[in-house]
């Protein structure tokens, strides 16, 4: 039975960090496709500046921290 939970334990930590790793090859995907647009550093909800030192944090980061916030109150 410990084995068995185990097993499953691994098996969903291998599913959770795949999911994390597409996630986030998405978002750099993102990120350099506004790179060519020459959108890059704009927020794509409010279209106002990203934060130098977010960009620095998360180069990928396609909202300014206010919409950021926003989204992930719902």
């Amino acid at each position: 039975l410990a084995e068995t939970a185990t097993v499953t334990l691994d098996r969903e930590i291998d599913y959770t960090l795949e999911e994390n790793s597409t996630r986030l090859l998405a978002s750099v995907d993102g990120a350099l496709k506004r790179v060519e647009d020459g959108t890059f550093g704009k927020c794509v909800t409010c279209g106002g500046d990203i934060a130098e030192a977010r960009l620095e944090a998360y180069p990928w980061a396609s909202h300014c921290i206010d919409c950021k916030r926003a989204l992930e109150r719902g």
